[in-house]
């Protein structure tokens, strides 16, 4: 789906609280619904299993990566040989980061959840962005990409500036407003774009890792000072200027001169294929497509996830050289004619069978009893480790029932995006959100994983005679 907005002519165009961001939310655009292609829901949730092996795996052999070729650049140091462990070490250190910045900061790296917030702790000082305005920035990413007014994460504003493109290679404007920003973290301030997607409860702890961040750095300045060499700092710190020129060939890849303000993730995001070496340093986000459909799908499902919807997706790109072959062309057209994009070729309709995002839906007139218990379904129709959505009197509720048969239900909405629950992932008695990765208890509603802070409204529900009995009366919380 298209809705025409005018075409941006200047970078403020951009900004999150200038015209357009008012004229997205006009316009249907802000946190709208996307198009999603039919996978089976049984295929679905097999893909959505989450495992603490893959990404420990990889984690594990990153950092032992980083320290072999740190300590070989350690130990060649004072010769010219020293640059080629350093050229190695700078693109892991600072292209490496971002895609496990990115994953971790779903919460579907590992199953484990800490394992996922200390990664993207590690990850987000590495890659140089703030821990916490980037997951709220994130979130905001995958309810409008590339939506002119409401996406922060547009890489090229059109129209395009060719030097400043080039010089993202080596993260001069990165870090300029990277070290700006922490300026005024620091100082306990904000910009009036974060205002906009930043909840209040959030904004100390903003200030506190602002803080932490600078003071590393001042140590690692001092240490440098101290032995008069620049050593500590090709360790961090410069590793930004000589190892971001991958993560631009990467991350440029995924959604560089195609549609701006569409609802389709198809016209606006590309699967690259990608050789080991590459899919491993990107953990998979090659199939980007994919990831921005279904981002509840771990990195290391992805591949598999192509599988299933690839005749539903537009032919993906052979390799970097293939893509950026297309990329580099319109680039430069963009830079005179803000207007141009790629037109990316859609495959005929598939059929739509019941799929991921149409979960089973249920809906009822019947009046309840003098309990407030109305009937749903046939328990049958309710499958273990299953959701569906009951629709009753204009209201929305998601009925849960667990891998080992217990019942539960809540509002059907998400409190943060507004998704529908239905179409999440039931893993124990935690419900995670289908559109940004929330997660809630559903024995109490309680917010287990932001981006969402408001807890859910709960109801009893049980089984009486092989049917699902929910009680509309017995809300609670929220």
């Amino acid at each position: 789906m298209t809705v025409e907005v005018e075409s941006p002519r200047r970078l403020s165009d951009y900004d999150l609280v200038g015209e357009y961001a008012t004229l997205a939310v006009e316009r249907g655009l802000a946190d709208a619904k996307w198009y999603a292609s039919p996978i089976p829901k049984e295929q679905m949730r097999g893909l959505l299993e989450r495992r603490d092996g893959p990404a420990v795996r990889d984690t594990l052999l990153w950092f032992a990566l980083l320290l072999a070729f740190g300590l070989a650049g350690l130990a060649l140091w004072g010769s010219a040989w020293a640059i080629i462990p350093f050229a190695i070490y700078g693109v892991l250190y600072a292209t490496s980061s971002d895609s496990r910045w990115h994953e971790s900061s779903h919460g579907t790296a590992f199953k484990t959840d800490w394992l996922n917030n200390a990664l993207y702790e590690i990850a987000s000082f590495m890659v140089m962005r703030e821990s916490v305005p980037w997951r709220w920035t994130h979130a905001r990413h995958h309810s409008d990409t590339i939506i002119v007014g409401r996406d922060a994460e547009i890489a090229f504003p059109r129209p395009i500036s060719i030097v400043g493109t080039i010089l993202k290679c080596f993260s001069i404007p990165t870090f300029f407003k990277y070290f700006q920003a922490v300026w005024l973290h620091v100082r306990g301030k904000l910009t009036p774009a974060e205002r906009t997607y930043l909840p209040e409860a959030e904004f100390g702890k903003v200030f506190l890792r602002a803080r932490i961040y600078l003071l590393i750095y001042l140590a690692v300045l001092a240490l440098a000072v101290a032995t008069r060499s620049i050593l500590p700092l090709l360790f961090i710190g410069l590793p930004a200027f000589y190892g971001t020129w991958l993560m631009v060939v990467y991350g440029g890849t995924q959604h560089a001169g195609l549609a701006e303000n569409v609802l389709d993730h198809r016209l606006n995001t590309r699967t690259v294929y990608m050789n080991p070496v590459n899919r491993y340093m990107y953990w998979n986000m090659g199939y980007h497509v994919e990831h921005h459909m279904f981002p509840m799908v771990p990195y290391h499902n992805l591949p598999k996830l192509h599988e299933l919807l690839k005749a539903d997706v537009p032919p993906p790109y052979n390799g970097l050289v293939e893509a950026w072959r297309e990329i580099i062309p319109a680039l430069i057209r963009e830079s005179k004619d803000p207007d141009f994009f790629v037109q990316r070729p859609l495959p005929a309709p598939a059929p739509r069978a019941e799929t991921s995002r149409s979960a089973q839906v249920i809906t009822s007139a019947a009046n309840p009893d003098a309990a407030g218990w109305v009937e749903v379904c046939d328990l049958s129709l309710l499958l273990p480790g299953d959701v569906l959505r009951f629709e009753h009197a204009g209201s929305t509720y998601a009925i849960y029932r667990t891998s080992i048969g217990q019942l539960f239900a809540s509002d059907g909405f998400c409190t943060h995006g507004r998704a529908h629950l239905s179409d999440g992932f039931l893993q124990g008695t935690c419900i995670e959100c289908a559109k940004h990765n929330g997660r809630f208890e559903i024995r109490d509603g309680s917010v287990l994983r932001p981006p969402p802070r408001q807890p859910l409204r709960t109801y009893r529900a049980r089984e009486r005679d092989g049917k699902v009995l929910l009680n509309i009366a017995s809300a609670q919380g929220g």
